[in-house]
């Protein structure tokens, strides 16, 4: 990540992500709160949430790796600091 650019594409990419979380709560919750939330439902809600986590766990690991071999990559060429 070596600008601002980059800050405020992760800044969105966040946002939109949550957005995906509160989709899933929302649904859930006003299921819950009519009485209308089935076991099936506890299923697929489960599934959801674990492809979002495993999703965004991979994302996590591909950004800090990416600003490593930024970092690495200016260090070796003698512009970077500390």
């Amino acid at each position: 990540m070596s600008g601002s650019g980059d800050a405020e594409d992760l800044a969105a990419l966040v946002d939109e992500r949550m957005g995906r979380y509160r989709e899933l709560w929302d649904s859930a919750s006003s299921k819950l709160s009519a009485g209308e939330y089935e076991p099936a439902d506890l299923v697929e809600d489960w599934f959801r949430w674990v492809g979002l986590v495993a999703q965004d766990a991979t994302t996590a690991v591909t950004v800090a790796l990416r600003a490593g071999s930024d970092l690495a990559a200016r260090r070796s060429s003698g512009s970077g600091e500390g």
